[in-house]
């Protein structure tokens, strides 16, 4: 089953995982994948792709809960009010060719702050990526897969004009462009057990700024006019999958982000009518989170994964803990 995770820096942790691999490699026997199924973790994206002609859909819900924040020295504080969403994801793969994968990642909330939730399940923004696999796996899977990938997101979901209900809004305005770079291998365990890593690095540049216009989910207020200047983000991830039987498998997984600075310009009404001049360095942010999940697979094409990611350090930005359950499903 070559299965697609959607959703974004331990480079030295990540050499460190490749490191420790290499040597059970080396004196590995011949084995087969028959009978060995995966359907990947929650977060790390599949380097393999598709084969052409297949495609893989793997609907997820996510449940966001967030009471507490670190600050910009890394402490952790209570929000003093609990805020949540319901998060439903539709990643989409197929493959264009045998070495050419697309997909698009579809995504809706309905989110709640105290008594105030948001009018339904309002559509989030959008992703579509193009993957090229570099070097494909061996039948045994031992040797890696490599692969590059270039994904655009689009801003489909509001972000600004959320005058009345703030949470109605479930998009950043942000059309940001992400290079990507993953590896995966299998590595055969003395007892006859696969154990399947993979990798991932992303990097996205500073894209243009946005226009923002009243209310925004920057916290700006009614009657404002001006941007905001996004920041670059750096990304890793990592899993290992431990397959106990044609069944089960076991999952652990780390993924950190590094977010640069943003600038907050424009106007917003004064006291007095006048227009005021707002200029907002917005800090940089940094997250730490931990996945850990399991697998059970109906049959070789149609397997559940259930889990939860959780923030275990981090720097101006929220603590939260995220349990998620997808299924996912080969054609």
């Amino acid at each position: 089953m070559t299965p697609h995770a959607p959703r974004s820096p331990r480079l030295i942790s990540f050499a460190l995982l490749v490191g420790l691999c290499a040597p059970a490699l080396a004196g590995a026997a011949e084995h087969s994948l028959d009978g060995v199924n995966f359907t990947g973790p929650l977060i790390t994206p599949n380097p393999a792709g598709m084969p052409k002609g297949n495609a893989y859909v793997e609907p997820y819900l996510i449940r966001v809960d967030s009471d507490s924040y670190y600050d910009g020295d890394g402490r952790r504080h209570d929000s003093g009010e609990r805020s949540s969403a319901w998060v439903t994801v539709l990643p989409i793969a197929y493959g264009l060719g045998q070495h050419v994968t697309a997909q698009i990642n579809l995504s809706a909330a309905r989110a709640e702050t105290g008594t105030e939730r948001s009018r339904g399940f309002r559509a989030g923004d959008t992703t579509a990526q193009v993957q090229y696999l570099l070097q494909a796996p061996n039948e045994d899977g031992t040797r890696p897969a490599i692969a590059v990938s270039l994904s655009q997101r689009y801003a489909t979901g509001s972000y600004d004009r959320i005058d009345g209900n703030p949470l109605n809004a479930q998009g950043d305005g942000v059309q940001r462009t992400t290079f990507g770079f993953g590896m995966q291998q299998v590595v055969w365990l003395p007892n006859g057990r696969p154990l399947r890593w993979r990798g991932q690095l992303s990097a996205s540049p500073a894209p243009a700024r946005v226009a923002l216009n009243d209310s925004s989910v920057y916290g700006t207020p009614h009657g404002f006019r001006g941007n905001i200047a996004p920041g670059s983000l750096l990304g890793i991830s990592a899993a290992a999958e431990y397959s106990f039987n044609s069944r089960w498998v076991g999952v652990f997984e780390f993924a950190a982000s590094r977010q640069s600075d943003r600038q907050l310009s424009g106007y917003a009404p004064g006291e007095d009518g006048a227009a005021q001049r707002i200029d907002l360095r917005l800090p940089g942010s940094r997250n730490l989170t931990l996945a850990p999940a399991v697998q059970y697979h109906f049959s070789p094409n149609v397997g559940l994964i259930a889990g939860v990611e959780f923030t275990v350090a981090g720097r101006n930005t929220g603590s939260y803990i995220n349990p998620q359950v997808a299924l996912g499903m080969f054609f």
